[in-house]
C-alpha cells in the first residue's frame, strides 16, 4: 500500500503542448487549473495546473518528508496522462476530461490502481504566479519570519536575484511555480515549501464526494491516533500515528494513552511506535512526557528570528540554555501558542516536560523509528533518549526538526516556513541529522523491530 499524503492539496505542476489544431481534431479543452482527487483507504488530492506551453517542469510538491516529482506530460485522445516519481515508485495519473471534469486512474508498479476523478477550478481559485507580485511575498515574509538570519548557510541574497529574472519572464504559472520553488529548495532545510491551497466550495463537487450507499449513510470515524496491545507479561506496546492532533480532536487521544498507561503500569517494558509519525503539536506529546517522567525537566529550546536578531546570533549552538526563559510546564502553551510564547519571552524559551499525574510509568522504554519519523516525533525520540533513558530501536530520523508557520501569499497559495529552531537540552540540533537508532533493524520488519527491542529492554520476546 502507498504511503500517501493525507489531508493535503499538493500542487504538482505541469504543462502540456496543445496546439490549436488539437481542438479541430475534436480534443476536449483541457488547460486549466484541476483539483483532482484519488481515492483508496487513505485518499489524498493533487492540483493540476496545464497551460498550452510545451515542456513539462519537475517541481517538488512536499509534504513534511514525502516528495511527488512529475517526469512526463502526454496529451491523450480524451484527456493527459501524467507520469510522477513518488514514494520510491514510478506513478501514472491517466485521465479522460468531460467539459468540466476528469476521471481516470493513479496507478504504479505492483501497486492496485486507484479511481481519481476531480473538476476543473475557475481561474480565480489560484492567483496568477506570473509578474513578481507573489514571488515578492515570498520574499518579504521569508527576510521577516523565517527563523534562521544565515539561512541555513545560503546565500539568499543571490538566490532572490537570481529567481527574479527568471519570474518576471515566466510565460505560465508552472513555469513562475518551478523558478520560486527552486529558489526555496536552494536553501536546503525542512518545512519550507510552496504550495496550492485553492479554496473549494462546500460541498464538494459531485465527481469528488466519496460514493455512499444511501443519502443517510453516517461517515464512518477517523482511525484512532493513539492504539495500544499488551504484547506479553513482560512488554506493551503503543502506536501514536501522528502528533496532529489539538483541540476537540485531543480530548480522545488522551483517553486513549491514559488507559493505554493505566493497563501497562505494571509490565517491565513498553515499546512505543513512532514508525511513519510526521510530527504535528506538541499537545499529544505533553500528555506523553507526563506518563513517563515523574516531575518537570528540560526537554528542549526553541529560537526563533527575533532571538537571533536580539542576541546577534547566526547559530542557536551560541545561546547559553541556562539563560533561557523557561515556558509553563502544564501544557498551558498549547502548539497553537508556542511560537507566540517563544517570541513573548523574548525569542528563546525552554521547554519542560513531565509532572503533573499522580502515577508515572517507571518501566525501561524503547522507541521505534524510520526515516519518515520526522518533526515533534523524532524531537519526542531525541527528549526520551536524554531525559528517561529510552532505547531507539529502527532507522534513522527524517532530520526534519523545525516547527513551522503557515502563511497565504496569494489567493490559492501557501507558504510553509520554518519559525522556529529547535535544539534538545543537551544542545542536540535534530533538524539535518535526524536521531540515529541505538539499534539498526529494518523498519519494515515489525518482528525483527520488537525481538529487538526485548533484547534491549531485557525482557523476553513477545
Amino acid at each position: 500500500m502507498i504511503n500517501p499524503i493525507s489531508r493535503l492539496l499538493i500542487p504538482l505542476l505541469l504543462t502540456c503542448a496543445l496546439a490549436g489544431a488539437a481542438h479541430a481534431r475534436g480534443r476536449p479543452e483541457v488547460t486549466g487549473n484541476w483539483l483532482v482527487r484519488v481515492a483508496g483507504a487513505q485518499p489524498f488530492s493533487v492540483v493540476l495546473s496545464v497551460d498550452e506551453h510545451g515542456g513539462v517542469l519537475t517541481p517538488r510538491a512536499m509534504s513534511r518528508q514525502q516528495t511527488i516529482v512529475p517526469t512526463s506530460a502526454a496529451l491523450t485522445g480524451s484527456g493527459f496522462v501524467v507520469r510522477a516519481a513518488a514514494w520510491e515508485r514510478e506513478w501514472a495519473l491517466d485521465v479522460a476530461v468531460r467539459g468540466d471534469s476528469l476521471r481516470g486512474s493513479w496507478s504504479g508498479a505492483g501497486q492496485p490502481s486507484l479511481p481519481a476523478s476531480g473538476v476543473r477550478l475557475p481561474r480565480e481559485t489560484l492567483a496568477p504566479l506570473t509578474g513578481t507580485a507573489v514571488f515578492d511575498s515570498v520574499v518579504r515574509v521569508l527576510e521577516r519570519h523565517f527563523y534562521d538570519p544565515g539561512y541555513n548557510g545560503a546565500d539568499w541574497s543571490r538566490l532572490v536575484a537570481e529567481a527574479r529574472p527568471h519570474i518576471a519572464a515566466a510565460r505560465s504559472d508552472g513555469e513562475a511555480y518551478a523558478a520560486i520553488s527552486g529558489m526555496l529548495r536552494a536553501i536546503g532545510t525542512s518545512h519550507l515549501n510552496f504550495t496550492a491551497v485553492p479554496r473549494v466550495a462546500s460541498p464538494a463537487p459531485a465527481s469528488l464526494a466519496a460514493p455512499t450507499a444511501t443519502s443517510t449513510s453516517v461517515p464512518a470515524a477517523a482511525s484512532p491516533v493513539v492504539s495500544w496491545r499488551i504484547l506479553s507479561p513482560s512488554m506493551g506496546y503503543i502506536r501514536i500515528e501522528n502528533f496532529g492532533p489539538t483541540g476537540d480532536e485531543l480530548v480522545p487521544e488522551v483517553a486513549r494513552m491514559d488507559s493505554a498507561f493505566a493497563a501497562m503500569a505494571v509490565l517491565p517494558a513498553i515499546v512505543i511506535d513512532l514508525r511513519g509519525n510526521e510530527g504535528g503539536s506538541v499537545d499529544l506529546a505533553y500528555r506523553l512526557g507526563q506518563h513517563l517522567i515523574a516531575t518537570p525537566v528540560p526537554a528542549g529550546y526553541f529560537v526563533v528570528r527575533r532571538g537571533f536578531d536580539s542576541r546577534g546570533m547566526r547559530t542557536a549552538a551560541a545561546l547559553d540554555a541556562a539563560t533561557v526563559p523557561v515556558l509553563p510546564s502544564d501544557g498551558s502553551v498549547t502548539g497553537a501558542m508556542l511560537a507566540g510564547a517563544v517570541d513573548d519571552a523574548g525569542g528563546a524559551a525552554m521547554l519542560y516536560m513531565g509532572g503533573g499525574l499522580a502515577r508515572t510509568y517507571t518501566g525501561r522504554i524503547a522507541i521505534l523509528t524510520d526515516g519518515n519519523t520526522g518533526s515533534a516525533a523524532e524531537a519526542v525520540a531525541a527528549i526520551l533518549k536524554e531525559t528517561r533513558g529510552a532505547v531507539t530501536v529502527g532507522e534513522r530520523t527524517a532530520g526534519a526538526m523545525l516547527s513551522s508557520a503557515d502563511v497565504m501569499v496569494a489567493p490559492g497559495w501557501r507558504l510553509r516556513y520554518p519559525a522556529m529552531d529547535f535544539r534538545t537540552a543537551a544542545g542536540v540540533r535534530v533538524e539535518g541529522d535526524g536521531v540515529a537508532p541505538d539499534v539498526a533493524v529494518p523498519s519494515t520488519d515489525s518482528a525483527a523491530l520488537l525481538r529487538a527491542a526485548a533484547d534491549a529492554l531485557r525482557v523476553p520476546a513477545p
